[in-house]
């Protein structure tokens, strides 16, 4: 059963939840793209146990548009990137891994929408269920009366509940680490 087009045969509780991360060339959607992709598949159900990891770095098409700060924070190099699959290599991939899935993600308004311009420009649907989850609004309502928290970042977020953040903007460890977020979420009352 092809679980995206039998959307009204699978209700949303019982489809993996696809923690998703991506690192751009800048902040600027129309202008910079994808250069790595990070996911973590996980069961709906609690303890929302991992059910796999996914990571991919993507061949940038239009380095000399790429914001050098946002390079710089990603950690890009020629070298780094040298086994890089291309745009459409890359969505391939993460099609077969999400497939169906609930797309989750910190402030996911950035990453959909470089997925959404990656997949029109390729002339292809993507693999998601038509429901999204974003963890920073559910932080948000859950510790707005912290006074202590200035921002609502991912890593002071992380620094604050105390969970491990990995290396910031890189994408599984960004993807990890929203989703030990969203989970802790749950344990609050």
């Amino acid at each position: 059963m092809d679980i995206k087009t039998d959307a009204h045969k699978t209700v949303m509780r019982d489809r993996p939840l696809i923690f998703l991360d991506l690192e751009g060339t800048g902040l600027e959607v129309q202008k910079h793209e994808i250069i790595e992709i990070g996911a973590v598949k996980v069961n709906s159900k609690r303890p929302f146990k991992i059910l796999d990891k996914f990571s991919i770095k993507v061949k940038p098409d239009n380095l000399p548009a790429a914001d050098k700060v946002a390079l710089k924070m990603v950690g890009y190099s020629k070298e780094a990137w040298k086994d890089a699959l291309t745009l459409k290599e890359a969505l391939e991939k993460l099609d077969q891994f999400a497939q169906g899935g609930v797309l989750v993600g910190y402030n996911v308004t950035y990453d959909w929408a470089l997925l959404d311009k990656a997949y029109f420009a390729l002339g292809r649907q993507d693999p998601f269920y038509y429901h999204r989850l974003d963890v920073m609004p559910m932080v948000y309502l859950k510790l707005f009366n912290k006074r202590v928290l200035k921002r609502f970042s991912l890593g002071q977020i992380c620094k604050y509940l105390k969970l491990e953040r990995g290396e910031s903007h890189q994408a599984l460890d960004d993807a990890k680490a929203t989703y030990l977020v969203f989970k802790r979420l749950f344990e609050l009352n």
